[in-house]
């Protein structure tokens, strides 16, 4: 658990302490399955976790919507960065058989390692959506290779 949690005074009964005990291992869940790396997913909890205890109004919530604005805070967060989804030069072979968006899911998720919530948030598109594209590629992929 983050020290800096436990040194922050305590203003009101919904500080910062309190969101962390109350969804701190609910929103890691989440923000680990986008960006696959954990302690960057530490990182980013401690800072959505602060921040939105300091934006958010008390009074027009119950628990069930707070979860509910936290995940949709943390996806907004978390999309408005962008991390490059690069492709090394030796991996690019065969890759002139997908469309740009399938090669670009494809890479995503094989190269880059990002996860398909991660895409359909960074793409603003459903995951279904994406699974179906990334399907799609790996079926052109393994016709290309005569797999």
């Amino acid at each position: 658990m983050f020290n800096a949690v436990f040194n922050v005074p305590s203003a009101e009964p919904m500080d910062i302490r309190w969101f962390y005990n109350k969804y701190a291992a609910m929103l890691l869940g989440y923000i680990n399955g986008i960006v696959q790396d954990h302690q960057k997913a530490e990182d980013q909890m401690a800072f959505i976790l602060t921040s939105f205890a300091k934006e958010f109004n008390v009074q027009e919530s119950n628990n069930l919507n707070i979860w509910f604005q936290l995940r949709q805070y943390a996806q907004r967060k978390l999309a408005a960065q962008t991390i490059p989804m690069c492709i090394e030069p030796r991996q690019t072979k065969n890759l002139e058989v997908l469309s740009e968006l399938e090669k670009e899911i494809f890479c995503a998720v094989y190269y880059s390692g990002k996860s398909i919530a991660y895409l359909a948030v960074t793409l603003k598109k459903n995951e279904d959506e994406i699974r179906n594209q990334l399907r799609l590629s790996v079926d052109k992929m393994r016709r290309v290779r005569g797999n």
